[in-house]
């Protein structure tokens, strides 16, 4: 009996060290076949982050060249052009779509700016592609502030545009990326962004109204325009509630056209001596002729039903004001318009007092603005200023 048991022991102890043996052995082979592969693994990794680091490294000179290109947009907008399409090169929405994205962006911004200076039209339309390119990548879902920033810039190129073509369709467009951008920059959220937009989408209203369903479109102009003075507060945002002021004025005075004239206008005039407010003569000089021309305008149109002699002689004084801006040296179309819409300021008023005397006036006015609008230069605006020249000759006693 104690033998078979001591057979038996060591029949487990040799079984015990054949099993340890292929344990070691399997270990072996594990080992064997581990080491290599954790060795690719370590050098996978060590390539991967130096490609990592490679990549980051490119990202920064990329980046670096681009804020180097925006810095020429005002001086070089060529120069930062082709900086913009070396980096194109190696930006790609595969390499790098955010990059790539704002990249575009930045072109269109160069673009525009390019478009103010030469071949309006056709920078424009290159503009409308490059941000058009970016919202590609720039979606409201994943990069809400920049998708409400490049529609905003949309809209502003869509809406210089219709300057050139298709204005319906394209002030249309307009709206569309403005309204776009103000899903994003509400006024909750972004009081700033969201009351330059809405300037902006007054501003194409007021265009749109041109073309298509005026008194509608009027209405969709004053409403932006008031809610961007929610926040264009004069003491807030004074150059800003100025220009919204003066933006209501023009829109006002439009709605004069085709209803309620008198109370129109006078919310026109008070809009603009809003905008007179902050747009002085020392501070805002170009502003305030402009100003001063609606006012101008705005007090002609009053006259025609209300008080004549009193709103004509208010629209000569502010005509002449613009004048004061408006010289024939620095602004030559502006001064020969004012100094014809003063003609004929004198003329009308001529009806109802001191006719010769503003008869007179009114005939040197139309010869200063004969100066710019010769037959040669501006052959329409030459005729008209000259049948109102001849009526107020005929006039004379």
């Amino acid at each position: 009996m104690f033998d078979t048991i001591t057979a038996f022991d060591n029949i487990t102890i040799i079984h015990k060290i054949l099993s340890w043996r292929k344990l070691d052995t399997f270990l072996t082979i594990v080992v064997a076949i581990m080491a290599p592969l954790a060795i690719y693994i370590h050098q996978m990794r060590k390539a991967k982050n130096k490609e990592q680091a490679h990549l980051a490294a490119q990202k920064a000179i990329y980046q670096s060249k681009i804020e180097e290109a925006a810095k020429k947009h005002d001086f070089d907008p060529n120069g930062a052009l082709e900086i913009y399409k070396e980096v194109l090169k190696f930006v790609s929405p595969l390499t790098d779509a955010e990059l790539f994205a704002r990249t575009k962006h930045n072109e269109g911004l160069c673009l525009y700016n390019l478009s103010l200076v030469n071949y309006k039209e056709d920078n424009l339309k290159n503009v409308i592609i490059a941000f058009e390119t970016a919202l590609a990548i720039l979606t409201i879902e994943k990069f809400p502030v920049d998708y409400a920033q490049t529609q905003n810039n949309l809209g502003i190129a869509f809406q210089r545009l219709a300057d050139v073509q298709d204005k319906e369709a394209n002030l249309k467009l307009a709206i569309m990326a403005f309204e776009n951008a103000l899903k994003i920059n509400t006024v909750d959220k972004f009081p700033n962004e969201y009351a330059v937009i809405q300037n902006n989408l007054g501003a194409a209203y007021q265009r749109l109204a041109d073309v298509r369903d005026k008194k509608t479109n009027l209405g969709l102009a004053l409403a932006a325009l008031d809610n961007a003075l929610i926040i264009r507060a004069i003491d807030t945002f004074p150059v800003d509630y100025a220009q919204t002021q003066n933006n209501l004025g023009i829109v006002f005075q439009r709605l004069a056209d085709v209803q309620d004239k008198a109370a129109n206008l006078n919310r026109a005039i008070a809009a603009f001596e809003n905008a007179l407010k902050i747009y002085t003569i020392d501070k805002f000089s170009n502003q305030y002729a402009t100003t001063q021309y609606n006012l101008g305008e705005a007090y002609c149109n009053l006259a025609d039903v209300d008080d004549k002699a009193a709103n004509l002689n208010l629209a000569i004084a502010a005509f002449k004001n613009a004048l004061k801006i408006y010289t024939i040296d620095k602004f030559p179309q502006y001064y020969a318009d004012s100094h014809n819409n003063l003609g004929n300021s004198h003329q009308r008023l001529a009806d109802v007092q001191d006719t010769e005397a503003h008869l007179k006036l009114a005939i040197a006015a139309y010869n200063e603005a004969l100066k710019v609008y010769t037959q040669e230069e501006f052959p329409d605006r030459h005729e008209s200023v000259m049948r109102n020249l001849n009526m107020a000759r005929e006039k004379l006693p």
